[in-house]
């Protein structure tokens, strides 16, 4: 009996030796798991049990198990090396053959299946044309064929545009074509991105940013390879002033609208853009209006319904001794430059004045002056008042004469062709006929000599908004009218729906350009973000797996695909998983069927790429359990010796 127990515990101990040189052997083995030996002693028994003192039979191996805790996670070179970072299995495919594996050494075969070496495909969810994940599970493929070119749709602009800038004093001429470029002193500032047609053909659009004459508005003007593609001008609804533009109708060029914090003003249809009419349709003569506790006035400063009045040149102001900053002559002639916007028109003095036949008595300091200059005396005919005009000649520039002879009209003249400004009291014995002319002077600045300004508020009687009045010797008067123009307050849709790219492209290819993040702050110009939703056609140039079990394809044009994504699987019981060589194992009766979903869900681990799973094999604990293990040989073995010693004792009794 001896030897029979002894003899089961050789056979364990040799079972043992053999779990722990399997272990060690696959050391270095990718996603190998290693086992343990279980054993179980043996006593013979009946139908009635066994006695208290009954000796054991033995020891026989209950069973093999394996541990699949995570082994260390070692980095490679090759983006198809996958490692599981917690549980879960990858999903096998070898001709309708299922098994699961640890380790993910895969490769590219020749029809671009992602496998193992020994010919296993990779399941998981495929994806659809446009790179969105079914699904749908099979063997994952990698293609070798080109990215189709996609067609640009849509962009996002986001800009900031200067608060501080000024409008352009030269107008932006539409039209403009690659041979004839708008003019750089036309725009404020421009921005350029690349967008595609159906053929992957690449194009150059730019947007041309214009500073507005009205507050916080801004116009662009949009061309693809140098050509003009903004919409044209829609035509002004019919109907009584204002009226609005129908609905997803906008002017031309797009305007942009900013709110007073700098904020970006997104199109609202519930307030389209209202038409005024093209201009004035009444006038009327508006007495200056000023004061010397208002600032002094810049052109650039000057608003008029709204819209910003620019700088002129001085080349405009001949006989202005300020600068045309300050002169009345060339104020009046930038606010004109802008009729068509607010509908005002701004008028000097005359060089040439018409007095009419004038009523005659005594002139007194402040009843009657010529540029300032008072004309006093006791006038009783046409001849002493010529007289008392002349007789200032040196002082106001402005001579008198009566061309149709006495009893006529007396005409006043500037020598030097500067406007001449009469001014009246209106007591009697002034000239009756100056109720045509604007005679109020307003306060004088001596330091400055510069216009001032003052401003009325808006009603529906009274549009004009500016009044301006200015030193000696000019002055500007205003004609007023009602509102005209195009007026918004909330920013146009930006498409542009008429460019043809050519080439055999498809056309006309529509555009979409959203700046619904610029802003307009005292900033310089800058670009915040300018991205598009086309490209031209890609090589396949790598690939990539995310965490989630994502495969990206990544092709030379910079775009990516999803070509699927990586399926786990995991056990009701992992220990109960049949071994199958080639460090994978089959599912049965007792593991439980396969659990399969994508990386990061349920209880399953996530992907590391550019990873394998070393064994989790350690070999210092295996040494020690051999050593062990060993010991357990030599020791049943020396039960075996000292049993056929005590044999051998009793046979040679005689």
């Amino acid at each position: 009996m001896t030897f029979n127990i002894a003899l089961t515990g050789l056979q364990a101990a040799s079972s043992q030796l053999t779990v722990i040189g399997n272990n060690i052997a696959n050391a270095s083995t990718t996603g190998f798991k290693q086992s343990k030996a279980h054993f179980a002693d043996v006593y013979a028994a009946s139908n009635l049990g066994s006695s208290g003192n009954t000796i054991g039979s033995g020891v026989l191996l209950s069973s093999v198990e394996q541990e699949f805790s995570q082994g260390q996670i070692q980095f490679t070179k090759s983006n198809l090396d996958l490692a599981v970072n917690g549980r879960g299995f990858f999903v096998l495919n070898n001709n309708g053959s299922v098994s699961y594996t640890r380790a993910g050494s895969f490769g590219v075969d020749k029809n671009g299946y992602i496998s193992t070496a020994l010919g296993g495909d990779l399941e998981g969810y495929l994806s659809d044309d446009t790179g969105k994940i079914t699904g749908a599970r099979g063997s994952l493929q990698i293609t070798n064929s080109n990215l189709a070119p996609k067609s640009t749709e849509d962009l996002v602009v986001s800009v900031n545009l200067d608060a501080t800038a000024r409008p352009p004093i030269t107008s932006f001429k539409a039209g403009f074509t690659s041979s004839t470029p708008p003019d750089p002193s036309t725009f404020n500032t421009s921005t350029s991105t690349t967008v595609y047609d159906s053929l992957g053909n690449s194009h150059i659009m730019t947007s041309y940013f214009v500073k507005s004459h009205e507050e916080n508005t801004w116009k662009v003007h949009v061309g693809v390879d140098g050509n003009d593609s903004t919409s044209l001008a829609a035509t002004p609804p019919v109907g009584v002033p204002p009226s609005s533009y129908p609905a997803g109708v906008s002017p031309s060029p797009f305007t942009l609208k900013f709110s007073s914090s700098g904020a970006f003003i997104p199109n609202n249809l519930a307030q389209p853009p209202l038409y005024y009419g093209v201009g004035p349709t009444s006038s009327a003569d508006l007495a200056l209006n000023v004061s010397s506790n208002i600032p002094l006035l810049d052109v650039n400063d000057l608003t008029v319904n709204g819209v910003s009045i620019p700088a002129t040149l001085s080349s405009n102001d001949i006989y202005s001794s300020v600068g045309n900053r300050g002169s009345a002559i060339a104020i009046s002639a930038a606010i004109n430059s802008q009729t068509g916007l607010h509908g005002v028109t701004a008028t000097v003095n005359p060089t040439l004045v018409n007095l009419g036949t004038p009523t005659f008595g005594n002139l007194m300091a402040g009843d009657f002056l010529i540029n300032g200059i008072n004309v006093t005396g006791a006038i009783a005919n046409d001849a002493q008042l010529l007289t008392a005009i002349n007789n200032e000649t040196a002082l106001t520039g402005v001579t008198a004469n009566q061309p149709g002879g006495a009893g006529t009209a007396i005409m006043l003249s500037a020598l030097d062709g500067r406007n001449i400004q009469v001014e009246s009291n209106g007591t009697v014995g002034s000239i009756a006929n100056f109720s045509g002319f604007d005679l109020h002077l307003g306060a004088l600045d001596p330091l400055n000599n510069q216009v001032k300004r003052a401003t009325y508020s808006l009603s529906t009687s009274n549009d004009l908004g500016v009044s301006i009045g200015g030193t000696l010797p000019t002055k500007v008067g205003l004609t007023s009218g009602p509102k005209s123009g195009i007026i918004q307050a909330t920013s146009d849709v930006v498409q542009i729906s008429s460019w043809t790219p050519g080439g055999g492209a498809k056309g006309p290819q529509q555009l979409s350009i959203n700046f619904d993040d610029s802003s307009q702050f005292g900033a310089p110009f800058a670009v915040q973000a300018l991205s598009q939703n086309g490209y031209s056609t890609g090589r396949l140039s790598g690939v990539e797996v995310d965490p989630s079990g994502i495969i990206f394809a990544r092709y030379s044009n910079g775009q990516s695909k999803a070509l699927g994504q990586v399926a786990l699987a995991n056990f009701g019981s992992v220990q109960s998983l049949s071994p199958h060589g080639d460090t994978s194992w089959v599912e049965t009766y007792s593991s439980g069927p396969a659990l399969i979903g994508a990386p990061g869900t349920a209880d399953l681990g996530l992907v590391q790429s550019g990873a394998l799973e070393d064994s989790n094999v350690n070999l210092t604990d295996e040494l020690v359990s051999l050593i062990l293990a060993q010991r357990n040989f030599q020791a049943n073995a020396q039960t075996i010796r000292t049993a056929d010693a005590t044999t051998q004792a009793i046979i040679n009794l005689r």
